[in-house]
Formats: structure tokens, sequence, C-alpha cells
């Protein structure tokens, strides 16, 4: 059995010996591929909700249990209030989001409100595992979260949000709307 063969086999049995409410720091091995695993290096993922392992077939890529992450102590959320004030409230740039989150009870006065709902459900959501994996950014992976966006009226709306994923358990809001959840 060649050495390539031995890697593989000993990175795909401590894979299998993980279950899907582990959590994992992907370990990427320097390469001159470019591939996506670069990407995820150092990147928190549920296994449940984590990309495809081995991502390409000379993956040499490890899998590190960790420990869960624990919420602005292992892990932490960021959401820049330009999402708010210079997107969703921008007449040009909204595209229809600001009428929307205008008829929910919203204005660019709450900016500040949102961002820290945001941010406080984001990192409860990701830490719990509650996310989606949605793939590779230019630079990042991509995972989206359902938030619970309360409205005047006195409902509850689950609205999709982007977020990127960076090591150590970091997440950063890159879309503050893309549909509405389940």
């Amino acid at each position: 059995m060649g050495l390539l063969n031995e890697i593989a086999e000993k990175l795909l049995k401590n894979f299998l010996s993980l279950k899907e409410d582990d959590w994992i720091e992907w370990i990427a091995q320097p390469n001159d591929w470019r591939d996506d695993c670069d990407k995820f290096n150092g990147c928190y993922f549920i296994v449940k909700q984590m990309l495809e392992y081995p991502q390409h077939p000379r993956c040499q890529c490890r899998l590190e249990k960790i420990t869960k992450p624990i919420p602005y102590i292992t892990a932490n959320a960021t959401c820049d209030i330009r999402k708010f004030t210079g997107y969703i409230f921008d007449e040009e740039k909204s595209k229809g989001k600001k009428e929307l989150f205008e008829s929910w009870g919203y204005t660019i006065e709450d900016s500040k409100y949102l961002q820290q709902l945001y941010i406080s459900q984001a990192i409860q959501k990701y830490c719990n595992g509650d996310y989606i994996f949605k793939g590779a950014g230019k630079e990042y992976g991509r995972i989206e979260i359902v938030i619970d966006l309360p409205i005047k009226s006195g409902q509850v709306l689950k609205i999709k949000t982007g977020w990127s994923l960076y090591p150590q358990g970091e997440i950063r809001n890159s879309t503050p709307f893309s549909g509405f959840g389940k």
C-alpha cells in the first residue's frame, strides 16, 4: 500500500468515528492546488452540517474533533451596522427590502437593534449547529442562519440570513435578508 493510500485510510477512519452532533475543526494541508479546502482551514463545523469530506481525490485535510463552540468565548458573530443603514434602508441598494422592513415596523433608526438581534441569534444558532452549509465564497465558507424577527403585528417572521465562516468560530453577516425560512 502506498503512502498516499495509508494517509487516506487513516483520515477516513478518523472521519467515520465522528457522530453527527460532534464538532470538528477543518485542518487544510498546504498545497498548490488552490482548492476550496484552504477556505475552510481552521473553521468549525458540526458534522451534520459540514462540507463534503474528503473534498477531492487528493484531499489530505484533517478533521480535529473539538468541543462545542461557546458563544462569545470560543465563537463570535459580527454584523456591520451598514448592512442595515447602507443596504436594507438605502433607497437605491435595497431592491425592495426597505419597504419590506418598514412594513414590518422597522426604520433606519432601528438599525442598531437589528444588528444586535442578528448577532445574538446568529451566534447562539451557530453554536447549536442550527445552520445550513451553503458552500464556498471567494475566500471563505458560507452558511445560512434563520433569524426569528419580531414584527409590529406581534408575529415572528423567520428570515434567511447569509453568514461568512472564518477560522476559530468567527461568523460575519454577509446578507441580512435572502428570503423566508421555515
